[in-house]
């Protein structure tokens, strides 16, 4: 973990710049390491009390009538304690007898006894003059002090010393180095850094790559299907301080609204095990969904077929000109109707019902070899179409010449089921003098959408 020196935000090892006031790290980050305490040091060895000894051993012991005992056996490399050895000083003329001085003795231990203090001299000796031994209270032969035994220690144990607290010294390790990421971190909910495509924690106002602000960044959003699917079965999260309402009527339309989502899961389940496992069900599903998706397909992305018509009649035709030559699939040829018919019409049929969607027609006397034959015949102007389920539909045409236009003029039409068509003649346009015919019509084209 790097704690920001600046704002004192924690961030994790791999930031190079914090997330919350954006500073470089590698400047005013500390890394926090957890220490380990250093194990303390062993306790030494307690020394062992000197053994107590009463008044009367003392006396014996310094007048020397005690009894033998046998003496501890010296420690390894430790010189023994020579014995107390009586002598008698001579004591200077010029001084005055010292006050007789009572020395008890302890016998001696393995410890070292401390050094017993000196004792004061008379401001009346000599300084050159050495200290009488001091006698024993009614005895008349002196007894010598008995010098300290000198301490020492094997060159095998080590030295006691009084345990010390030591603080313990916190190594900081050197830092690793520290390794990009790749741009490519994409989380739901990240907030994306427009300079360098990073993804970070929408809780960060720095990006953690760049150290760019991240005050314009855009969100990750779950696809809706995601999004559909934890709004309804996902543990919803309640802000801070949200309490249930525990005063009031019932929320009846949540419970409600609850049970409609069970049920709209449980029949979700139902279907797809029913799908999976009953192949009658299996089968309509498919038909359906093939037929639904058509139809939608057809409405929104149309492809469109031909369809031929199997037979054709009219009210009336002229010599060379019959029903037939206007759904030959031929531009050259055309039905004429007769001058006198006054309510000139076509009928066109098919072997199967059909849904028809466009009907096309190449008007006038197409295909002959005079240049004006197309003005001296009688076009189409106004058609009303009758259709074999009832349904009608009128058309108006435009006067164009198939030899120029090249395509028939074709016009969106709905009949559904249908086996043949009757093109009734409303009107015509004109032409300059008399027509040999009533009407001239060259090709009926129909299609159907796929």
């Amino acid at each position: 973990m790097i704690v920001c020196k600046q704002c004192g935000h924690h961030n994790e090892d791999s930031d190079t710049f914090c997330g919350s006031c954006g500073k470089f790290l590698e400047w005013t980050g500390e890394r926090v390491v957890i220490a380990q305490p250093e194990p303390e040091p062993p306790a030494p060895e307690p020394v062992p009390e000197p053994a107590h000894v009463g008044l009367i051993d003392r006396v014996r012991h310094a007048v020397g009538i005690e009894e033998s005992a046998p003496q501890p056996a010296p420690p390894p490399h430790v010189d023994p304690v020579p014995a107390p050895v009586a002598a008698t000083a001579p004591i200077s003329a010029a001084a005055s007898p010292p006050e007789p001085q009572v020395v008890w003795t302890v016998p001696i231990t393995s410890a070292a006894p401390a050094a017993p203090p000196a004792q004061p001299a008379s401001p009346t000796a000599a300084p050159a003059t050495p200290t009488p031994a001091p006698v024993l209270m009614g005895v008349g032969t002196p007894v010598a002090p008995v010098p300290p035994a000198p301490a020492t220690v094997g060159a095998d144990e080590p030295m006691s010393r009084r345990p010390t607290s030591v603080a313990p010294t916190v190594t900081r390790p050197r830092p690793a180095a520290r390794t990009m990421e790749a741009p490519t971190r994409r989380h739901p909910g990240d907030l994306i850094c427009g300079q360098c495509g990073e993804g970070n924690d929408p809780v960060r106002h720095f990006c953690r790559r760049c150290g760019n602000s991240l005050d314009e960044a855009i969100a990750i959003r779950l696809p809706w299907y995601r999004r559909f699917f934890s709004r309804l079965f996902g543990v919803r999260t309640r802000e801070a301080g949200w309490r249930p309402h525990r005063v009031g009527p019932p929320n009846v339309m949540g419970l409600v609204w609850r049970i409609v989502r069970l049920a709209i899961a449980a029949l979700i389940v139902v279907g797809l095990l029913a799908f999976l496992l009953v192949p009658s069900f299996h089968n309509l599903v498919v038909d359906r969904v093939t037929s639904t998706v058509t139809t939608v397909r057809k409405a929104v992305f149309p492809h469109f077929d031909a369809v031929y018509a199997t037979g054709a009649s009219a009210s009336t035709s002229t010599a060379g000109h019959l029903p037939t030559l206007g759904i030959d699939k031929f531009n050259n040829t055309y039905w004429a109707a007769q001058a006198k018919d006054p309510a000139p019409y076509l009928k066109v049929s098919f072997h199967d019902p059909v849904d028809l969607a466009e009907i096309g027609f190449d008007s006038g006397a197409a295909g002959t070899a005079a240049a004006d034959d197309f003005l001296t015949q009688p076009r189409p102007h106004n058609v009303h179409l009758v259709f074999s389920n009832g349904t009608t539909k009128d058309l108006t045409l435009k006067d164009e010449d198939p030899k120029v236009a090249k395509n028939a003029q074709f016009y969106p039409i709905e009949a559904k089921q249908v086996t043949f068509v009757e093109i009734h003649i409303m009107s015509v346009y004109a032409t300059a003098g008399a027509s040999p015919s009533s009407v001239a019509l060259a090709e009926v084209e129909f299609r159907v959408r796929d």
